[in-house]
């Protein structure tokens, strides 16, 4: 069984209004206590799998859970137990029940192998779920208000959060639906699931690794709409996990770093496939290319604090700079948990999981016509850029970093040979591009920051290793631009 659900985590203001509206007396209130299952090395956790015992009422349910095709898509597998005499007395793991259900059997022997004997129990929740069934539209949806705890033997993490489960209808009305309560409660989403928080209280950690990108490769079979659905789907599989571990302020660096990438490559992704798609306009590239820039301010700071920050002799303008890292670290937690970037995160998870449109244009079309317009739009700018004209380097560094991204997803379509001759020339540009740009926006801050003369040097030394890279950036993207193309 595919069960469909969106998590969200509550703020505390808001709490006792939506226990309100969930309105205890038109909802069933059920006890659950359960007991999470994995061998001494999280054989189970490490595969994105999780085995619990869970009473409910005063029946015990054994339920199997593995990770799906997306954040909000798992398999479960639910088995009554044989009702104990004690209620309270929690029965045995029945493992015999697998046998006759292929898909679950196969989980357990990739995660297990012939370890099933050597499951042991890690932690045990204590959960009272509020819950209500809500018809709209023909979609049957069920909130869950949950408040406890998670235990395991030496430490304890408080749980408040409310589930939307899809369980008949439209995936889109679920996420239509929960928008709604998203508004009204300012709620946040978040990836993270119980099991995934008690392993880490079991391992004595606060987070989880951070989300890897991975590649993807177009299915040449498919239409472009529909790859583009699914690679905008991998994206955020890339994107989400970041973001919760961020939202809960548990993230560390690598979790910001993998946050800012996926939203990069999302970004680019939305602007230049956006022809691919009939129902993909210009908004959702303009609004996560807004959401991104503030990773990109903080990153920008912190690199600032670590290269210039032994150079800046007056303190003033050292101080103003940390300040100015702290604000943004701040403002970044409290932008990824905000109603309207929460709203842009299911919207384009809508989009991914819709239904494709195969009226459209053929993927090998698509692409040719996309790497096309990017030449052209490259060699537009190399002949108006100029050594002097920062803002026209800085479009430039922009062209480069686009054709860097998509032409690794886009030369797959082609069946073409030899291949490391262009990319070795386009990576030599990107990286120029990278460290003019960096350089660039250095200067800019230094030039808006109230310097004493102590400090002028650091401007003067930023404005010539600027031109320099400015002269690389051109020398560079001239040899990538006369390679020999495989497009006409």
């Amino acid at each position: 069984m595919v069960e469909v659900e969106l998590k969200f985590q509550i703020p505390v203001a808001r709490r006792t209004a939506l226990l309100k509206t969930l309105d205890p007396k038109k909802s069933t209130q059920i006890p659950l206590k359960a007991r999470y299952f994995d061998t001494s090395t999280h054989s189970l956790a490490h595969h994105g799998m999780a085995l619990r015992l869970r009473l409910e009422g005063e029946q015990w349910v054994q339920t199997l859970k593995a990770a799906g095709q997306s954040h909000f898509h798992s398999f479960e597998h639910n088995h009554p137990l044989a009702p104990t005499e004690n209620p309270d007395t929690p029965p045995q793991l029945d493992l015999q029940i697998y046998q006759s259900i292929p898909e679950a059997q196969q989980l357990l022997n990739q995660a297990l192998g012939q370890n099933w004997d050597q499951l042991q129990l890690q932690f045990e929740t204590d959960i009272q779920r509020t819950s209500r069934l809500m018809t709209v539209e023909d979609t049957d949806i069920e909130i869950s208000l949950d408040v406890g705890h998670i235990r395991c033997a030496d430490a304890e993490v408080e749980v408040h959060e409310v589930e939307f489960e899809l369980k008949q209808g439209s995936i889109q009305q679920l996420l239509a639906f929960s928008f709604e309560w998203v508004k009204k409660f300012h709620l946040w989403l978040d990836v993270r699931n119980k099991a995934e928080i008690g392993h880490l209280l079991s391992v004595q950690q606060k987070v989880s690794p951070a989300a890897q990108s991975k590649e993807f490769q177009f299915s040449k079979k498919d239409h472009a709409d529909q790859n583009l659905r699914l690679l905008i789907a991998q994206q955020l599989q890339h994107l989400l996990p970041n973001i919760a571990a961020i939202s809960a302020q548990v993230a560390e660096q690598s979790h910001i770093d993998q946050a800012q990438f996926a939203l990069q490559h999302l970004q680019l992704t939305l602007s230049l496939f956006k022809d691919w798609s009939k129902h993909l306009g210009d908004k959702w590239a303009m609004q996560i290319a807004a959401f991104k820039q503030h990773f990109d301010h903080l990153q920008h700071l912190e690199h600032m604090q670590a290269t210039l920050g032994a150079f800046l002799q007056n303190p003033t303008t050292a101080e103003n700079l940390k300040k100015d890292t702290l604000y943004a670290q701040e403002k970044l937690v409290n932008l990824v948990r905000s109603t309207q970037n929460v709203h842009h995160y299911l919207e384009l998870l809508m989009f991914s999981l819709a239904a494709s449109d195969h009226s459209g244009l053929d993927l090998k079309t698509a692409a040719q016509n996309t790497l096309q317009q990017q030449y052209k739009q490259l060699h537009e700018q190399l002949q108006h850029s100029d050594i002097h004209d920062f803002e026209s380097l800085d479009q430039l560094a922009l062209r480069i970093q686009e054709l860097k991204f998509s032409f690794p997803i886009l030369t797959h379509i082609y069946d073409v040979k030899n291949l490391q001759k262009y990319s070795k020339a386009l990576n030599d540009a990107q990286l120029a591009a990278q460290e003019y740009q960096v350089l660039a926006s250095s200067a800019a801050y230094i030039q808006q920051t109230e310097l004493e003369a102590s400090d002028w040097f650091v401007l003067g030394w930023l404005t010539a290793k600027q031109e320099v890279y400015a002269q690389r950036l051109l020398e560079a993207t001239e040899q990538f631009m006369v390679s020999r193309k495989f497009l006409k």
